[in-house]
């Protein structure tokens, strides 16, 4: 793998190091506030009320939320940016059946008119009981494909370098509290409460 396509995978492989915050509140007292928060504070307020609800009631709500595309995107550009300033942008498809597709590009270097790097993916969304993950089929850096299992590899030599505990794109993740499962539809996501 050249150094080229090294670099971006390495803060690929950052992200997933570091992962999500178990529990996502918005740092809104930040001085530079993305212009997509408007997207992502409906999202924020109700994981916070459905995780409320349930740990009052000890039960699921048992109904169902709408959000796009756009709202989840900007939601998981907001969770990623908050670990590391090498995302530029996130942008994801929502398709029925589970499909998902995204476009991620990573800035390389602090200074302005750093190289930007663009990574592509489509993956099916799994659930197994409360937990989900994303299947990779496909994973390209430009134009170049990456097998997922490099990345896995790279995650483990710098999680063992670093005495990290290695995540990764393969893994499972745990649903917010209060979140019974979710779907897909055309453009959206569906969350089951």
């Amino acid at each position: 793998m050249t150094a080229r396509i090294l670099l971006p995978v390495l803060a690929l492989v950052f992200l997933l190091l570091f992962g999500f915050p178990s529990r996502v509140t918005p740092s809104l007292a930040r001085q530079d506030k993305p212009d997509y928060l408007d997207q992502v504070l409906p999202l924020i307020n109700f994981l916070e009320e459905a995780a409320s609800s349930r740990l009052a009631t000890g039960r699921f709500q048992g109904r169902v939320a709408e959000f796009s595309e756009t709202q989840v995107s900007a939601f998981f550009q907001y969770l990623i940016q908050e670990q590391t300033s090498s995302l530029k942008s996130l942008t994801l498809k929502i398709f029925p059946g589970s499909r998902v597709e995204g476009w991620i590009v990573l800035e390389l270097g602090q200074q302005p008119g750093a190289s930007s790097q663009n990574l592509y993916f489509t993956a099916r969304m799994e659930q197994e009981g409360r937990k989900v993950r994303l299947n990779f089929s496909s994973l390209y850096l430009e134009t170049q494909r990456i097998q997922p299992a490099v990345i896995n590899a790279l995650i483990d030599l710098i999680a063992r370098v670093q005495g990290l505990e290695a995540r990764h794109l393969d893994d499972w993740y745990d649903l917010p509290e209060g979140i019974a499962g979710l779907e897909t539809a055309a453009g959206k996501l569906l969350v089951h409460y």
